[in-house]
């Protein structure tokens, strides 16, 4: 019979994002919101883990969309509810991953946000974007930067924190050693982005390099140091400048492009959701709107 009681979880639940390396936010605030949840069952009467059913959790959500907003007028944003979704889905990993039991929370799904729309280019202009690139070294890292962030579409921090050894040239495939949430994945190369990254790699990047310099970072500054998301955003833009696009490109723009591309050329949004490393399929569901619009 287990006897453990919720602060045990709670605590257990906070050195497991510890120790799976979570960043000092997420292991300050997300016990915090677990303790609300946890308040509430057993203000309910619901005293053990075993004991909680979907029902329950299910109540708890309502409870918090229709009480008052502590801090302003009205009750609380999707964002706030959004928030508890997401604590308990993250706690029911930690058991599954720590003792093999779960609650049953597979109907509990993220509400709809009014979302803003998000700005895509057209495959014509990723045309101009690479055509805009030169034959310099400068040039051939432009070309990889698009190769890796529109071609294996990743999101900016991950292509920042790529390693040389994250290409896996054989197998046409990209590592991403620390994905959002902290989750691993691979993400397929085709032949033509691996050409240009292969390019950069080979003829460009050690023009970067001094020769005691071990930096791994796969995209490097002329000074031989990994470079920051803030440069990347500068040399899209002055790509987009050159190729004549005057939409405000960023890394995430491109991310969002061969997404909608892909979609549009028939890809199941599955398939897309899992080349894009989304867990949840809701997050994918937005590219079928942009399409619509």
């Amino acid at each position: 019979m287990n006897t453990k009681t919720y602060p045990y979880y709670i605590e257990s639940f906070t050195e497991w994002l510890k120790v799976v390396g979570y960043s000092k936010v997420t292991v300050y605030g997300t016990p915090r919101v677990l303790k609300e949840y946890f308040d509430w069952l057993e203000k309910n009467n619901i005293k053990k883990i075993e004991e909680i059913t979907e029902h329950h959790t299910e109540s708890f959500i309502n409870y918090n969309k229709t009480r008052a907003n502590r801090r302003r007028a009205g009750g609380l944003s999707v964002s706030h509810i959004n928030r508890y979704i997401e604590v308990i889905h993250k706690f029911n990993d930690y058991l599954k991953k720590v003792s093999g039991f779960e609650i049953p929370i597979k109907t509990i799904r993220l509400e709809d946000k009014i979302r803003t729309p998000r700005l895509t280019v057209s495959t014509e202009e990723i045309k101009a974007i690479y055509k805009a690139t030169d034959e310099s070294p400068f040039g051939m890292r432009d070309r990889a930067m698009l190769a890796v962030y529109y071609g294996c579409g990743l999101r900016r921090t991950e292509g920042v924190e790529l390693d040389v050894s994250d290409i896996l040239i054989e197998r046409k495939m990209i590592f991403i050693r620390k994905s959002k949430n902290n989750h691993q994945r691979y993400t397929p190369i085709t032949t033509s982005n691996l050409k240009y990254i292969q390019q950069y790699i080979y003829n460009a990047r050690p023009l970067f390099l001094s020769e005691k310099n071990t930096e791994q970072g796969l995209f490097i500054s002329e000074r031989g140091t990994r470079i920051t998301g803030q440069v990347f955003y500068q040399r899209l833009k002055e790509l987009s400048q050159k190729a004549g696009i005057t939409k405000d490109v960023g890394v995430h723009t491109l991310r969002h492009s061969i997404a909608t591309h892909l979609l549009q050329a028939g890809m199941e949004l599955e398939n897309i959701a899992l080349f894009l490393g989304h867990r949840c399929l809701d997050s994918t569901q937005i590219y079928t709107h942009l399409i619509n619009e």
